[in-house]
Protein backbone atom coordinates (compact mmCIF):
# COMPACT_ATOMS: atom_id res chain seq x y z
CA UNK A 1 0.00 0.00 0.00
CA UNK A 2 3.11 2.08 0.81
CA UNK A 3 4.33 1.59 -2.26
CA UNK A 4 0.98 2.11 -3.99
CA UNK A 5 1.14 5.83 -2.42
CA UNK A 6 4.89 6.63 -3.51
CA UNK A 7 4.42 5.92 -7.21
CA UNK A 8 1.03 7.88 -7.33
CA UNK A 9 2.41 10.80 -5.71
CA UNK A 10 6.05 10.57 -7.54
CA UNK A 11 3.08 10.31 -10.86
CA UNK A 12 1.18 13.18 -9.75
CA UNK A 13 4.61 15.38 -9.38
CA UNK A 14 5.63 14.06 -12.89
CA UNK A 15 2.47 15.21 -14.86
CA UNK A 16 2.84 18.91 -12.40
CA UNK A 17 6.61 19.33 -13.70
CA UNK A 18 5.08 18.74 -17.02
CA UNK A 19 2.94 21.05 -16.72
CA UNK A 20 4.76 23.81 -15.62
CA UNK A 21 7.30 23.22 -18.24
CA UNK A 22 4.47 23.19 -21.02
CA UNK A 23 3.20 26.50 -19.72
CA UNK A 24 6.99 27.90 -20.01
CA UNK A 25 7.73 26.70 -23.23
CA UNK A 26 4.30 28.23 -24.53
CA UNK A 27 5.53 31.49 -22.96
CA UNK A 28 6.71 34.09 -25.63
CA UNK A 29 9.41 35.42 -23.86
CA UNK A 30 10.55 32.05 -22.32
CA UNK A 31 10.78 30.42 -25.74
CA UNK A 32 12.67 33.43 -27.11
CA UNK A 33 15.15 33.37 -24.43
CA UNK A 34 15.80 29.29 -24.89
CA UNK A 35 16.71 30.53 -28.64
CA UNK A 36 18.82 32.70 -27.49
CA UNK A 37 20.82 30.82 -25.63
CA UNK A 38 20.77 28.20 -28.28
CA UNK A 39 21.68 30.84 -31.08
CA UNK A 40 24.76 31.64 -28.71
CA UNK A 41 26.11 27.71 -28.62
CA UNK A 42 26.18 27.92 -32.18
CA UNK A 43 27.56 31.27 -32.37
CA UNK A 44 30.61 29.72 -29.99
CA UNK A 45 30.63 26.60 -32.55
CA UNK A 46 32.03 28.79 -34.86
CA UNK A 47 28.81 29.47 -37.28
CA UNK A 48 28.01 32.66 -38.48
CA UNK A 49 24.79 34.80 -37.63
CA UNK A 50 23.38 33.73 -40.67
CA UNK A 51 24.43 30.14 -40.61
CA UNK A 52 22.76 30.01 -36.69
CA UNK A 53 19.85 31.46 -37.44
CA UNK A 54 19.41 28.62 -40.02
CA UNK A 55 20.36 25.65 -37.79
CA UNK A 56 18.38 27.27 -35.27
CA UNK A 57 15.41 26.96 -37.23
CA UNK A 58 15.99 23.21 -38.82
CA UNK A 59 16.45 21.90 -35.28
CA UNK A 60 12.77 23.05 -34.35
CA UNK A 61 9.86 21.08 -34.89
CA UNK A 62 7.91 21.33 -37.93
CA UNK A 63 10.25 23.94 -39.14
CA UNK A 64 12.93 20.93 -39.96
CA UNK A 65 10.42 19.73 -42.54
CA UNK A 66 9.96 23.20 -44.69
CA UNK A 67 12.73 23.84 -47.87
CA UNK A 68 16.27 24.48 -46.70
CA UNK A 69 16.07 27.79 -49.08
CA UNK A 70 12.59 29.23 -47.87
CA UNK A 71 13.96 28.94 -44.35
CA UNK A 72 17.10 31.26 -45.54
CA UNK A 73 15.36 33.14 -47.38
CA UNK A 74 13.66 33.96 -44.22
CA UNK A 75 16.33 34.66 -42.11
CA UNK A 76 17.67 36.99 -45.21
CA UNK A 77 14.98 38.99 -45.25
CA UNK A 78 15.42 40.38 -40.96
CA UNK A 79 17.76 42.63 -39.67
CA UNK A 80 17.98 40.94 -36.31
CA UNK A 81 18.59 37.83 -34.87
CA UNK A 82 16.04 39.03 -32.18
CA UNK A 83 13.44 39.65 -35.28
CA UNK A 84 13.74 36.04 -36.72
CA UNK A 85 13.09 35.04 -33.31
CA UNK A 86 10.24 36.59 -32.76
CA UNK A 87 8.63 35.94 -36.56
CA UNK A 88 9.38 32.06 -35.10
CA UNK A 89 7.09 32.36 -31.76
CA UNK A 90 4.50 34.20 -32.94
CA UNK A 91 4.55 31.73 -36.10
CA UNK A 92 4.47 28.67 -33.55
CA UNK A 93 1.83 31.20 -31.48
CA UNK A 94 -0.72 30.57 -34.61
CA UNK A 95 0.61 27.39 -35.74
CA UNK A 96 1.15 29.22 -39.39
CA UNK A 97 4.55 27.13 -39.87
CA UNK A 98 2.84 23.86 -39.26
CA UNK A 99 -0.42 24.94 -40.90
CA UNK A 100 0.51 27.21 -43.78
CA UNK A 101 4.09 27.24 -44.43
CA UNK A 102 4.78 24.09 -46.25
CA UNK A 103 2.26 25.37 -49.22
CA UNK A 104 3.97 28.67 -49.57
CA UNK A 105 7.36 27.33 -48.99
CA UNK A 106 6.66 25.28 -52.07
CA UNK A 107 6.38 28.20 -54.79
CA UNK A 108 9.61 28.55 -56.91
CA UNK A 109 9.42 32.29 -56.67
CA UNK A 110 11.08 32.97 -52.97
CA UNK A 111 9.91 36.28 -53.12
CA UNK A 112 6.47 35.44 -53.67
CA UNK A 113 6.48 33.22 -50.86
CA UNK A 114 7.91 35.74 -48.79
CA UNK A 115 4.73 38.45 -49.76
CA UNK A 116 2.52 35.19 -48.62
CA UNK A 117 3.87 35.24 -45.63
CA UNK A 118 4.04 39.44 -45.09
CA UNK A 119 0.53 39.11 -46.06
CA UNK A 120 -0.17 36.89 -43.01
CA UNK A 121 1.46 39.03 -40.81
CA UNK A 122 -0.33 41.75 -42.39
CA UNK A 123 -4.02 40.66 -41.10
CA UNK A 124 -2.55 39.77 -37.96
CA UNK A 125 -1.28 43.13 -37.39
CA UNK A 126 -4.12 44.93 -38.71
CA UNK A 127 -6.53 43.32 -36.90
CA UNK A 128 -4.30 44.23 -33.47
CA UNK A 129 -4.56 48.01 -34.71
CA UNK A 130 -8.26 47.62 -35.46
CA UNK A 131 -8.27 46.66 -31.38
CA UNK A 132 -6.20 49.86 -30.43
CA UNK A 133 -3.50 47.62 -29.62
CA UNK A 134 -1.34 49.94 -30.85
CA UNK A 135 2.63 48.34 -30.04
CA UNK A 136 1.51 45.18 -30.42
CA UNK A 137 0.12 46.05 -33.77
CA UNK A 138 3.55 47.80 -34.75
CA UNK A 139 6.07 44.75 -33.38
CA UNK A 140 3.71 42.47 -36.13
CA UNK A 141 3.95 45.25 -38.29
CA UNK A 142 7.44 45.86 -38.54
CA UNK A 143 7.81 42.03 -38.89
CA UNK A 144 5.91 41.97 -42.28
CA UNK A 145 7.43 45.31 -43.27
CA UNK A 146 11.37 43.32 -43.52
CA UNK A 147 9.47 40.33 -45.25
CA UNK A 148 8.04 42.49 -47.71
CA UNK A 149 8.95 46.24 -47.64
CA UNK A 150 7.17 47.32 -51.24
CA UNK A 151 3.81 46.42 -50.54
CA UNK A 152 0.59 48.01 -49.90
CA UNK A 153 -0.49 45.91 -47.19
CA UNK A 154 2.54 46.11 -45.59
CA UNK A 155 3.68 49.78 -45.63
CA UNK A 156 -0.34 51.50 -44.76
CA UNK A 157 -1.25 49.72 -41.95
CA UNK A 158 2.23 50.90 -40.33
CA UNK A 159 1.84 54.18 -41.37
CA UNK A 160 -1.47 54.38 -39.57
CA UNK A 161 -0.05 53.31 -36.46
CA UNK A 162 2.57 55.78 -36.56
CA UNK A 163 0.69 58.21 -36.93
CA UNK A 164 -1.94 56.96 -34.13
CA UNK A 165 1.15 56.93 -31.63
CA UNK A 166 2.71 60.47 -32.63
CA UNK A 167 5.15 59.53 -35.07
CA UNK A 168 4.26 61.64 -37.61
CA UNK A 169 7.71 61.50 -39.86
CA UNK A 170 8.01 58.47 -39.26
CA UNK A 171 4.87 57.57 -41.42
CA UNK A 172 4.96 60.00 -44.03
CA UNK A 173 7.43 58.46 -46.17
CA UNK A 174 5.43 54.99 -45.39
CA UNK A 175 1.78 56.84 -46.44
CA UNK A 176 3.33 58.21 -49.48
CA UNK A 177 4.81 54.51 -50.57
CA UNK A 178 1.76 52.87 -50.38
CA UNK A 179 -1.06 55.27 -51.79
CA UNK A 180 1.86 54.83 -55.05
CA UNK A 181 2.07 50.87 -54.46
CA UNK A 182 -2.06 50.90 -53.79
CA UNK A 183 -2.67 52.20 -57.28
CA UNK A 184 -0.12 50.33 -59.10
CA UNK A 185 -1.91 47.32 -57.50
CA UNK A 186 -5.28 48.66 -58.75
CA UNK A 187 -3.53 48.93 -62.21
CA UNK A 188 -2.14 45.61 -62.20
CA UNK A 189 -2.99 42.27 -64.07
CA UNK A 190 -0.68 39.86 -63.04
CA UNK A 191 -2.87 37.39 -61.55
CA UNK A 192 -0.41 36.57 -58.48
CA UNK A 193 -0.71 40.12 -57.47
CA UNK A 194 -4.62 40.12 -57.82
CA UNK A 195 -4.78 37.46 -55.10
CA UNK A 196 -2.57 39.85 -52.68
CA UNK A 197 -6.25 41.88 -51.83
CA UNK A 198 -7.22 43.90 -49.02
CA UNK A 199 -9.83 41.30 -47.99
CA UNK A 200 -6.76 38.27 -47.97
CA UNK A 201 -3.80 40.65 -46.30
CA UNK A 202 -6.00 43.21 -43.93
CA UNK A 203 -9.74 42.19 -43.46
CA UNK A 204 -12.17 40.20 -44.58
CA UNK A 205 -14.50 43.68 -44.86
CA UNK A 206 -11.72 45.34 -46.47
CA UNK A 207 -12.28 47.18 -50.08
CA UNK A 208 -9.17 48.99 -51.99
CA UNK A 209 -11.25 51.87 -53.09
CA UNK A 210 -12.58 52.55 -48.89
CA UNK A 211 -8.75 51.85 -47.97
CA UNK A 212 -7.68 54.52 -50.06
CA UNK A 213 -9.81 56.94 -48.76
CA UNK A 214 -9.55 56.01 -45.32
CA UNK A 215 -5.77 55.81 -45.54
CA UNK A 216 -5.55 59.29 -48.10
CA UNK A 217 -7.45 60.92 -44.82
CA UNK A 218 -5.05 59.89 -42.06
CA UNK A 219 -2.25 61.05 -44.73
CA UNK A 220 -3.32 64.57 -44.88
CA UNK A 221 -3.79 64.69 -40.85
CA UNK A 222 -0.55 63.17 -40.68
CA UNK A 223 0.78 66.08 -42.87
CA UNK A 224 -0.84 68.61 -40.57
CA UNK A 225 0.20 67.34 -37.33
CA UNK A 226 3.92 67.53 -38.48
CA UNK A 227 3.48 70.96 -39.39
CA UNK A 228 2.41 71.00 -42.78
CA UNK A 229 6.05 70.35 -43.73
CA UNK A 230 5.98 69.71 -47.46
CA UNK A 231 6.97 66.24 -49.29
CA UNK A 232 9.08 65.63 -52.32
CA UNK A 233 7.11 66.89 -55.23
CA UNK A 234 7.01 63.62 -57.13
CA UNK A 235 5.28 62.03 -53.90
CA UNK A 236 2.78 64.95 -53.99
CA UNK A 237 2.18 64.23 -57.88
CA UNK A 238 1.64 60.71 -57.03
CA UNK A 239 -0.71 61.36 -54.39
CA UNK A 240 -2.64 63.82 -56.38
CA UNK A 241 -2.44 61.22 -59.57
CA UNK A 242 -4.15 58.77 -57.21
CA UNK A 243 -7.02 60.40 -55.57
CA UNK A 244 -7.69 63.04 -58.35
Amino acid sequence: MENLLLWFLFFFAVITLYRILSRRAANPKFRVAAMLRRYHALERAGLSEQESLLQLLVRRRDWRKLPHRFLLEIVSRFRSKENVMRFISLSEDHGYHRDLYPGIAKKVDLNAAMTDVACLFARFGFGLQAQGRFKEAEFVQKLALQLQPDEYFTTLPLAATYHETGRHADALPLFEQGLARAKEFEKNTDPVKAELTPAKCLAPEAELTKLRNRYNKLYQACLKAAGGKTVPSSALLTVMELFG
